[in-house]
């Protein structure tokens, strides 16, 4: 294998390893809850710039804006707080939203999402506005063998803490924690009768998906080393949304594998030559794959690829 094809799969595994840590997230939210939540991508964003911010110094080079704040801490220090930031907001999203249900949470959530965008985009004396975010550091760049590409090596770490992260949520799902979630997604009503206080779980369930998206996020933001406001628009958030519903609602291995799916479309896609035919058509014939595969998964086998068929219909079981 040639080392630009290797560079080229160590770039795809990472993307795929990174948005799987999200879709992670998203399966807390719905898979085990059943919270209708469109705001992952605020979270994923409050990770990512939280840990650039903190890991860089204030930059004066902007042509439009000047970024006035910068820490320079170290890495960890960036990871760490992103997920616990990224946590409190889906606390403080969630309280304002759980009690309203179906489509109305959606909105909301949406909603708090672009409001967390459009704030990144114009408070440019923090996050550089609509400019890039640069000079990201990456940890240990340059102390590493170079006997292979540095994304060989993150993905080393992205790969744990992804696995972290699997384990992690898949032991909540089967503790007595998960159980009262799934008796929420399933029937509010019951658990309220058991003395559940159904508010709490739910502000719980909120904060853990926020937290995972956006350790995910201080991820990729050391992995891409640059940040936009164009990386969090509402299509990641439903990308998320359709890799859990093929890998199957529920599944954390099913949001891994779904998502590994949805990456794989996505990125072999972008390296097919824009002079083929149709190829100038490439990010709408992208789209048209994906919601192919969604409909064809929802039509054969609506539990998903992963998902268990009777959980899917009673809530009984998961991976």
């Amino acid at each position: 294998m040639g080392l630009v094809s290797l560079q080229l799969l160590v770039l795809v595994a990472n993307i795929a390893g990174i948005y799987s840590i999200l879709a992670i997230g998203m399966n807390m939210h719905w898979g085990d809850t059943g919270l209708l939540n469109f705001a992952h991508a605020g979270f994923f964003a409050i990770g990512a710039y939280t840990s650039a911010i903190l890991t860089t110094p204030a930059s004066d080079s902007g042509l439009l804006a000047n970024r006035i704040i910068g820490f320079d801490f170290p890495i960890v220090v960036g990871m760490i707080t992103a997920t616990v930031l990224a946590g409190v907001a889906g606390v403080l999203i969630g309280a304002t939203s759980v009690r309203l249900d179906g489509d109305y949470l959606a909105i909301v959530t949406l909603a708090g999402a672009e409001i967390l965008r459009l704030g990144i985009s114009n408070e440019g004396w923090l996050t550089s506005g609509q400019q890039t975010l640069k000079n990201i550091p990456r940890p240990l760049e340059g102390a590493l063998p170079s006997m292979l590409p540095y994304g060989f090596y993150y993905f080393l770490l992205v790969l744990a803490v992804l696995i972290a992260c699997y384990l992690t949520f898949r032991y909540l799902a089967k503790s007595p924690f998960g159980r009262v979630l799934h008796a929420i997604r399933e029937d509010e009503d019951v658990p309220k009768a058991l003395g559940r206080n159904t508010m709490q779980f739910k502000l719980k369930s909120f904060g853990l998906g926020a937290a995972v998206a956006g350790l995910a996020g201080s991820l990729w933001a050391h992995f891409i080393f640059a940040l936009q406001p164009t990386m969090f628009t509402p299509d990641l958030t439903f990308s998320v949304w359709a890799a859990v519903i093929i890998g199957g609602a529920g599944s954390y291995l099913g949001a891994i594998t779904g998502m590994t799916v949805i990456t794989l479309i996505r990125q072999v896609t972008r390296f097919i030559p824009s002079d083929v035919p149709l190829g100038s058509k490439l990010p709408y014939i992208r789209l048209i794959i994906i919601g192919a595969l969604l409909v064809l998964i929802l039509y054969y086998r609506p539990e998903g690829l992963l998902g268990n068929k009777e959980r899917a219909l009673a809530g009984m079981e998961e991976n």
